[in-house]
């Protein structure tokens, strides 16, 4: 077994280490940041405190997603954030007015910090033999001294496990205490591969500026329901009391070996309920993803993918 299956492999039995450079981290400070951030973001700001963090949704009016971010509160007027599917400059684009008005500062995390994750059942085992804290709930974070990283409790493949926000000085030297710790170096794709089999969508590339967080099944991980208002909160809460979702992100087993491209137009019958948006091939065998309709939700259901007529079910 080599290339991306032993990478998948690595992690499913055990525990491997993902590199993510292209995650953009933010510091956010200001004395009402908080006031600010639950009026910005989805979930709940005001109840963070010093160590604890939470993962949010930035909307628009109609409550459409415009990206993601895990927010981690350092102290009451400091944040760090965390970027996904939106770099640092969208993001001061999006909200450049509103920070101005309320005299918020953001930068760019001080050098060039980067983001690790470490991802498997064995997660917390593995950190701990390379001697590292241990934040104990998701969200929680803490800094470890000797080396300035920050490790928090983060699931990105349906196994466990932890980002860490490492210092640029302090990467290589971080890397090979992991590996010597037992966590192989894994590849993005065999990260991506794991979110697919798990079911997971990823904004922008399982949805679009429309998408609503309950079509991307993040819902119950980036809202809180009782808060106060936020941008868009009107709508999405309306969907939420309602259930009025009429597609959602859904996984399918695909027939076959062959590739399998983004955009597949996917067919219940003679009618199409959507279209492809993730794949990966994992020992053989093509998992997708793709945000479809209500008919085709059930466990089991048979589905044609394209004009050639290849065969997919939904995944139980």
């Amino acid at each position: 077994m080599t290339g991306i299956d032993a990478d998948i492999q690595a992690a499913r039995s055990g525990a491997a280490l993902f590199l993510l450079p292209e995650a953009d981290i933010l510091d956010l400070q200001a004395p009402e940041l908080r006031r600010w951030a639950n009026g910005m973001f989805t979930n709940n700001i005001t109840r963070l405190r010093p160590g604890q963090g939470n993962r949010n949704a930035m909307c628009d009016d109609r409550g459409r997603v415009q990206g993601l971010l895990d927010l981690y509160c350092i102290d009451d007027q400091h944040f760090v954030a965390v970027l996904d599917g939106i770099d640092a400059d969208a993001f001061l684009s999006r909200y450049r007015m509103f920070l101005i008005l309320d005299d918020i500062e953001v930068e760019e995390r001080p050098n060039a910090e980067t983001l690790f994750t470490v991802q498997g059942p064995e997660a917390e085992a593995r950190l701990m033999a390379a001697g590292l804290p241990l934040p104990a709930l998701p969200g929680d974070h803490l800094l470890d001294a000797a080396t300035g990283a920050r490790i928090c409790r983060k699931d990105r493949s349906g196994l466990g496990g932890f980002d860490l926000l490492v210092p640029g000085d302090q990467a290589d030297a971080l890397q090979s205490r992991l590996h010597a710790a037992g966590l192989p170096l894994a590849s993005a794709e065999a990260l991506d591969a794991l979110r697919i089999l798990a079911g997971r969508a990823r904004w922008p590339q399982d949805g679009s500026d429309k998408s609503m967080v309950h079509e991307l099944g993040v819902n119950t991980e980036v809202c809180n329901f009782e808060k106060g208002c936020y941008v868009g909160q009107e709508i999405i809460n309306r969907i939420d009391v309602k259930g009025a979702i009429q597609k959602r992100i859904t996984a399918l087993v695909v027939e076959g070996t062959d590739d399998l491209a983004p955009g597949t137009p996917v067919l219940l019958g003679e009618d199409a309920v959507g279209q492809v948006s993730s794949v990966a091939r994992i020992q053989g065998q093509v998992h997708a993803l793709g945000v479809l309709r209500k008919a085709a939700w059930a466990p089991g259901t048979a589905l044609t993918l394209g004009d050639a007529g290849r065969g997919a079910r939904v995944k139980g």
